[in-house]
């Protein structure tokens, strides 16, 4: 690795200087950032061949979103567990670490031990990916633990059962986030080796292209590709909710048995859309090397050896670290409001699987077309993956916002089921935020490191996502079960992650990614 950018600079790109010299430094700091980010790009097949992406691996990794979020244990899951707890515990409250606590305050601290067990499992797993091949079969791992949670969730059906609802809920979304980490990982690879990428790249080195626009196509690139996983993933799962609609209907709602079946069978129904829509990527994929194991070392310490190299140069990058502030913050905000809002909104519509079904049908159709139509933005008018982001960061404060004003009346701030309509819509909205996030993270993160800085910055996302958890729960304990008081904390927490988010700079992370070993 180059010690200096300026190294990695072709001589000849600075001859013939334009007359305005303002438009010189830019071109000269656009060559620099360029020739960075493809000197990173570079060096990772290290360990094998390099291996072109094909349409069919392409596409395939688009339609495994649709399991990203999976509703069967993510929603109906949930709502079960809810619903069980709740009947076990008919006064609202139940003993739990030694206290008697709210119900609401339990489901946000089981959320705040799985976050937290993921946060060691990622520590200890996630940085493996980075050598080898084992990234392919630790996405293949992790799903197959999803596969298998989900239908044992098909298993529960009685109020006494709320404990295994509880324990399954936790390892299942456990399991859900550990595969989103080791799929996030792999589609900058992906991009890198298409073969359109791989000519551009050529072509920079041949001097017929400059880096700058090769870096440019690179990020668009990148932009497009999670564009078309946010939007595809959410399309096949509107399919699924419009059958899922149907069928909750045919069941029914009447009773409380009633409403058990429904939840059984839909989580089942989701269960079978999820290895449908993941096994042909496990087929399809490249299994692509990544760095190859220092010479001496074994795998036994591989993992937290590169934890350790990673927390090291860390320290040396800056941008990585402005951005993984915001990200932090902003997970909070986002993630543990959302939580907040799904506990109230199983309660207002009395955990009725149709209108479940029927929100989380919408809130699939507002990502899906947000996705495309902010796609469609970014490519016509060539807007930047940070603006970008930060548009997404500012929308995600407005449900807070909401529920803020809830605190003080009874006509808007979650409790109406209308407003959870309203919502699900506005995810049109937040596909913004839960679109550009995460290319953001390729755009700061060393390429090499791609693994290690994504689970990295998951952790950090699952951190924040358990701090959240319990503080809002300690919060809606103390103020005597107002729901609504969480949002205070959230908002608060939002507000300072967006104003960190303005101050992050791609370009500059790209020249400090170069220059560190």
């Amino acid at each position: 690795m180059t010690d200096d950018v300026d190294d990695v600079l072709p001589a000849d790109s600075l001859s013939d200087p334009p007359t305005d010299s303002d438009r010189l430094a830019d071109s000269v700091r656009d060559e620099k950032v360029g020739f960075a980010d493809l000197e990173q790009k570079r060096i990772i097949p290290s360990a094998g061949v390099r291996k072109p992406s094909t349409r069919a691996e392409y596409w395939s990794y688009a339609c495994y979103y649709t399991a990203l979020f999976p509703p069967g244990i993510t929603a109906y899951g949930g709502a079960l567990m809810q619903l069980l707890v709740n009947k076990a515990h008919p006064s609202g409250s139940l003993s739990w670490g030694g206290k008697v606590i709210d119900v609401n305050s339990f489901i946000l601290d089981l959320q705040g031990i799985l976050f937290a067990v993921q946060l060691v499992l990622l520590l200890l797993i996630g940085p493996y990916a980075d050598y080898g091949s084992w990234g392919p079969w630790l996405l293949i791992g992790s799903e197959t633990a999803v596969y298998i949670i989900t239908f044992a969730f098909t298993g529960i059906y009685e109020p006494s059962q709320w404990n295994a609802a509880s324990g399954l809920f936790v390892i299942g979304n456990l399991a859900v986030n550990m595969s989103t980490t080791f799929l996030w990982s792999q589609y900058p690879a992906i991009i890198r080796d298409m073969p359109k990428m791989i000519e551009s790249e050529q072509a920079v080195m041949e001097g017929s292209k400059s880096a700058a626009q090769h870096l440019h196509e690179d990020s668009m690139e990148r932009s497009k590709l999670y564009c078309w996983c946010t939007f595809l993933g959410s399309f096949l799962q509107l399919c699924a909710l419009a059958v899922a609609v149907g069928i909750a209907a045919a069941i029914g709602n009447a009773n409380f048995d009633e409403q058990i079946k429904n939840y059984r069978v839909l989580i089942g129904f989701f269960g079978v859309i999820c290895v449908i829509t993941t096994v042909p990527f496990f087929i399809l994929q490249k299994r692509r090397s990544g760095q190859q194991l220092p010479a001496g070392k074994g795998w036994i310490l591989a993992g937290p050896r590169q934890v350790l190299q990673g927390a090291k140069q860390a320290r040396h990058l800056k941008q990585v670290l402005i951005y993984l502030a915001a990200y932090f913050l902003l997970q909070d905000a986002y993630g543990t409001s959302g939580s907040v809002r799904g506990i109230q909104q199983n309660s207002v519509i009395q955990y009725n699987t149709v209108q479940l079904s029927g929100l989380s049908l919408v809130g699939f159709t507002g990502g899906g077309f947000g996705a495309l139509f902010w796609m469609v933005i970014q490519q016509r008018w060539k807007i930047s993956v940070r603006k970008m982001v930060i548009l997404g960061g500012f929308g995600t404060l407005i449900p807070n916002l909401w529920g803020v004003v809830g605190n003080y009346t009874d006509k808007i701030g979650f409790h109406h089921p209308w407003e959870f309509w309203l919502m699900s819509a506005y995810n049109f909205m937040d596909a913004s935020w839960g679109v550009f996030y995460v290319t953001m993270i390729t755009e700061v993160a060393p390429a090499p490191k791609m693994y290690l800085f994504m689970s990295l910055f998951n952790m950090m996302g699952k951190t924040s996502a358990f701090i959240g958890p319990f503080i809002s729960s300690a919060i809606i304990t103390r103020s005597g079960g107002k729901t609504n008081m969480a949002y205070w904390f959230l908002l608060a927490m939002g507000v300072l992650g967006f104003i960190i988010l303005c101050f992050v700079d791609p370009d500059k992370a790209k020249v400090d990614n170069a220059k560190c070993e």
